[in-house]
């Protein structure tokens, strides 16, 4: 009784024509509204639907935009909104499920993915621009076999942490927003600057391959990411909904 009596009092309520009167609503967008209202069933008024069309009517108005113009029929309305919401929720709920993979496990998945971007990069490189990469001075330490496992593996960590920081919480609240601004420029940081101390690794133990077989680690790391999406049914991060679980 109780909590039947909480949430009756939290919906939002709605208007009588009275009040649509005195919204600042033109004649023709009062009667709209009305008929969103009556149209409405409890999860698109409690879900906050029909204030919304209210506000966007109110601001558009003021360019000379009428609802029928904006949403056609007040169905229309209610549907278009309904499916705005449901696709924020959705898009939020993947953020919630990759998440809730654990640490550990989005690790490995981003490990992959770094191992396999970055071994196609330096392949291509290598193969077509092998002399100028070398001669240039710079330091191609960052190139090495060594060097390269170690940076997807640090950055399959770091991003993990990044992956825990940003998501929302089951609720769908998320972290402070200058907690994760902060969160993201440090995680930033500490990888690039593994990235360039890696680099710094002597060749004997961190040699440069010629760039086709690193393209061959790349397609090798591609399967080994395919094979732990089946393995673990994960989708989403990186590659979106790539290796979804087969039956």
């Amino acid at each position: 009784m109780t909590e039947n009596k909480n949430q009756n009092q939290t919906a939002p309520a709605l208007k009588t024509h009275a009040e649509l009167a005195e919204s600042g609503l033109t004649k023709r967008n009062q009667e709209f509204m009305w008929q969103v209202q009556s149209s409405a069933n409890d999860d698109q008024i409690n879900a906050g639907l029909v204030a919304e069309i209210e506000a966007k009517l109110l601001e558009a108005q003021k360019s000379g935009a009428t609802a029928k113009q904006i949403y056609g029929t007040p169905e229309n309305a209610l549907g278009i909104k309904t499916k705005e919401v449901r696709q924020s929720q959705s898009g939020q709920q993947a953020s919630i499920n990759y998440a809730a993979n654990g640490f550990w496990k989005i690790a490995v998945d981003n490990s992959f993915v770094f191992f396999m971007m970055f071994s196609l990069m330096f392949g291509i490189m290598l193969l077509f621009s092998a002399k100028q990469v070398t001669a240039s001075g710079q330091s191609v330490g960052s190139l090495g076999l060594t060097a390269l496992i170690l940076t997807s593996i640090t950055g399959g960590v770091f991003f993990a942490g990044w992956t825990m920081l940003m998501a929302p919480n089951a609720e769908g609240q998320r972290r402070n927003v200058i907690l994760r601004i902060v969160g993201s420029l440090v995680i930033f940081a500490a990888w690039f600057g593994c990235y360039m101390g890696f680099g710094l690794i002597p060749t004997v133990v961190n040699p440069i391959l010629p760039g086709w077989i690193y393209l061959i680690l790349a397609g090798l790391s591609f399967l080994g990411f395919q094979w732990w999406r089946r393995k673990t049914g994960m989708q989403g991060g990186f590659l979106g909904g790539a290796g979804k679980a087969r039956k």
